[in-house]
């Protein structure tokens, strides 16, 4: 009995070890590009799960007393804080913003739900909550407009959201021309210019404005990145396995993944350099970057796209701060990032149901 206790524990003792390895491994993985090693990005994918098995071994040990071994998961977690404070912020006691602060509010609208149209009895939710929101600057991905009576219409938009003078639209190449979709910035504040980047993609892309706030120039990027283009059908697939969890069918679905998801990981990771490299380039005061990034906390596009700027949600947010909602696919994809200069306070994720995604609003205060 004490030979299969030791063996039992020795067995425990190896995984411990290893997983204190893989979550190192996880934490640090954002820094190698999917076109260097796919693996690394399904690495970063995992980590929030290898996080939760170090806690998990880290209380066993605990309870089992065994005090020697407690340090091996406790010191994976400890290198890992930068990964974990990033996937999961805790700042509990907040000031006030400051009356100066400006609000920012970035939302994948799907759509504005699929165009549903919009009356002042029956209002279309979103444009309704971003009415509501007292956003100073409000940032739109999937903006989607048609000219029709049976559509939401661009007019519709313009004249719902008349509370923000300064409004541009980024078109993407969307195959019908009857449609507009792409981005959009609904602005209190002057707009000075507005570049569009050119992505080689259909239904993602970026630009670049530059807004007067208050005499002072900032620089505003809004990104829609590259989607996983995973099917409707795969959505359910992979909702039916996490609900049943078949370990065997969960290991086949993850290879078929990776082999769907790694061309769309490989043009994130080029578009994040593209905006990466227009953040180097900037000469402005002060940046923001918001939008919807298709990716994790822990990932090479958000690494990429961070290294000169804070994370509003890492440094004013709490919790795992979850911005898509569906088919059990419940990742922080959507950002507001920073340059140092700027305060963030207050940052949330609205729980709003209307779209795929949540809305991340923070309040930015200008620092001198």
């Amino acid at each position: 009995m004490k030979l299969l206790r030791k063996i039992f524990q020795s067995l425990i003792f190896i995984v411990t070890v290893l997983a204190a390895i893989f979550l190192i491994a996880s934490a640090f993985s954002d820094r190698i590009s999917p076109n260097l090693s796919p693996a690394c990005t399904f690495l970063g994918l995992s980590f929030p799960f290898i996080l939760a098995l170090n806690i998990l071994f880290l209380f066993g040990w605990i309870i089992a007393w065994k005090w020697t071994k407690i340090a091996i998961p406790l010191a994976a977690i400890f290198f890992s804080l930068g990964a974990v404070k990033s996937y999961f912020p805790v700042n509990i006691a907040q000031a006030n913003p400051p009356e100066e602060s400006i609000k920012i509010l970035t939302y994948n609208v799907m759509q504005f739900e699929h165009q549903r149209q919009h009356t002042e009895k029956n209002p279309n939710p979103i444009l309704k909550y971003i009415i509501d929101s007292e956003a100073d600057i409000v940032c739109v991905q999937e903006y989607g407009a048609q000219d029709s009576n049976n559509h939401l219409s661009n007019k519709t938009i313009r004249q719902a959201l008349k509370k923000y003078p300064h409004q541009r639209v980024q078109k993407l190449k969307w195959i019908n021309k009857e449609e507009t979709y792409g981005l959009a910035i609904f602005s209190k504040f002057p707009i000075l210019s507005f570049e569009n980047m050119d992505f080689e993609s259909l239904y993602n892309g970026a630009f670049i404005a530059e807004l007067d706030i208050d005499g002072e120039r900032l620089t505003l990027i809004n990104c829609h990145l590259e989607s996983s283009k995973l099917s409707m059908e795969d959505r359910h697939e992979y909702a039916n396995i996490i609900s049943e969890f078949n370990p065997e069918k969960f290991d086949e679905f993850t290879w078929k993944m990776m082999d769907k998801l790694t061309p769309a990981y490989k043009l994130r990771a080029k578009q994040a350099e593209e905006i990466a490299s227009k953040i180097a380039q900037n000469n402005n005061k002060y940046i923001v970057v918001c939008g919807d990034f298709n990716d994790t906390p822990v990932s090479y596009v958000r690494h990429t796209i961070s290294k000169k700027l804070e994370d509003a949600f890492a440094n004013s947010g709490f919790g795992l701060g979850t911005t898509y909602n569906r088919n059990n696919f419940y990742f922080r994809i959507d950002y507001i990032m920073h340059s140092s200069n700027i305060k963030s306070y207050k940052t949330r994720v609205d729980k709003i149901l209307n779209s795929d995604h949540y809305p991340v609003s923070s309040y930015l205060q200008l620092l001198d």
